[in-house]
């Protein structure tokens, strides 16, 4: 996906949602943080960041962090979980989204390895 509004879509338990790449000044809504998925109109934002937008190293692998993140907040609110599971701060929690974020890949290779895909 190139950057600017360029659309591309995910399949989440049978519900479409979009992917929008965009520059951070491009959607206020990315104003403090660097993705967010919008369950009322299935759609998932996130960052384009350069590498002058960033000290990271590997900025590749941490927008495909964020996309898979916001990808996790899909899968919960089209489960139903988002509502039921929640931290009464911030919303859902943002600690075990990440983890499934990070994890996700490794646990995937891993069912892949063992033939349980």
């Amino acid at each position: 996906m190139a950057a600017g509004n360029d659309k591309g879509c995910v399949a989440v338990l049978g519900t479409s949602y979009t992917i929008h790449k965009v520059r951070r000044e491009q959607d206020p809504d990315l104003a403090e943080s660097d993705g967010y998925c919008d369950k009322t109109v299935k759609k998932i934002v996130v960052v384009d960041l350069g590498k002058k937008d960033s000290d990271l190293g590997d900025v590749k692998a941490y927008m495909k962090k964020v996309l898979r993140h916001e990808i996790v907040h899909a899968f919960m609110f089209e489960s139903g979980l988002a509502e039921n599971w929640e931290h009464k701060d911030y919303g859902q929690e943002e600690t075990v989204v990440d983890w499934f974020a990070i994890q996700g890949p490794k646990i995937y290779r891993a069912w892949t390895d063992a033939g349980a895909v």
